[in-house]
């Protein structure tokens, strides 16, 4: 039993041409899409090699402690450095890079194109970062059509323009559902270059939009894999029967697929999700589940409101401001809501 990594040191000599494009390779390109290569390009157009792409990140942006181990933010540049190193990745080119930021529009997307030595293309979205407006984003998707799922859209129909490659989409967690919302909403006749859709425990879907016709062309394209703890693959409604995979981690950690379990070219799968992830997806489901949009729309405002009042743009900086930001909003839930009262507030000084 290993891990992506473990499968890079074993297949990592063996090129495309030799054996075909795999689920543990979407598994591993889904997790490179979370290294930020933001001014590595000229242009959209322009195409780094992984090899290219490892040597400037680790010269001019590589921060070892700015990520928690066990984080996948933390494994990304880890496992970039290592596919640089192996002859089945190492030419492998990025190109039409894109990534946005914005407070105001309550955006954050980021996607690549992985151009393969086989002549097909593996579109990859990125998940959530670590931006608090990326964080709220994702609370909208139960409530609204967001920014990020229009943006996926528009991408993936302004890649499939500019080429006529065979495609792959695919990401993990938020980037996984984007993939699949893009598949399905992009334009028909480039819909149908679309050979293999990847949701690596990716957030399901508002009702509506689950058993639309558009969700359901694409299904038959679709592989989804959750781990056995799954929280986030099994938010809102699922489209498709996951493939549970075994983890290494615990708990909410297996988020990460960098620890989920292989055996050679296959997941090392699981019979049925765990005794954790059915509590988590059933308090969800009997709290913020009942709730109406218009109430979910509140309390995503109000929440993220206590955070922004830190101060913090960031998760990171969120739990590095400690006590101060804990005073910050305790005070801000007691001015707006009154849900700490002035002496449990004053505790905390």
């Amino acid at each position: 039993m290993g891990t992506i990594r473990d499968y890079i040191k074993w297949r990592g000599d063996l090129e495309f041409d030799r054996d075909g494009f795999n689920t543990i390779d979407n598994l591993i390109l889904s997790v490179v899409s979370y290294v930020e290569m933001d001014g590595f390009f000229s242009s959209p157009s322009e195409s780094l090699s992984i090899v290219d792409i490892c040597d400037i990140f680790f010269r001019e942006k590589y921060d070892e402690k700015r990520y928690h181990e066990g984080s996948v933010l933390h494994d990304a540049p880890l496992i970039l450095r290592e596919i640089a190193c192996s002859a089945r990745f190492r030419d492998i080119r990025v190109r039409n890079y894109l990534s946005l930021n914005d407070t105001e529009r309550i955006l954050q997307f980021a996607a690549m194109e992985f151009m393969l030595p086989d002549g097909t293309s593996y579109v990859a979205y990125r998940g959530t970062d670590d931006t608090l407006v990326g964080w709220k984003e994702d609370f909208f998707l139960a409530i609204r059509e967001t920014e990020a799922e229009k943006e996926a859209v528009r991408y993936l129909n302004r890649i499939a323009a500019g080429s006529d490659r065979p495609l792959r989409l695919g990401g993990h967690s938020k980037g996984g559902h984007l993939a699949v919302y893009a598949g399905a909403e992009c334009k028909a006749k480039y819909r149908d270059r679309i050979i293999g859709i990847y949701s690596n425990d990716g957030p399901g879907f508002k009702k509506d939009v689950a058993e639309s016709d558009d969700i359901r062309d694409v299904i038959p394209k679709l592989v989804s894999i959750i781990p056995e703890e799954s929280i986030v693959g099994l938010l809102m409604n699922p489209v498709t029967t996951p493939i549970i995979v075994k983890s290494t981690a615990k708990y909410a950690y297996q988020h990460n697929p960098a620890s989920w379990c292989l055996e050679g070219t296959e997941l090392d799968k699981a019979e049925k999700t765990g005794k954790a992830s059915g509590i988590a997806s059933k308090l969800i489901k009997e709290n913020i589940g009942k709730m109406t949009p218009e109430e979910l729309d509140t309390f995503v405002e109000d929440l993220f409101a206590v955070f922004e009042a830190t101060g913090a743009r960031t998760v990171s900086g969120l739990k590095k401001g400690g006590l101060k930001s804990l005073r910050v909003m305790a005070a801000k839930l007691r001015e707006e809501h009154g849900l700490m009262k002035k002496q449990e507030t004053e505790a905390l000084t």
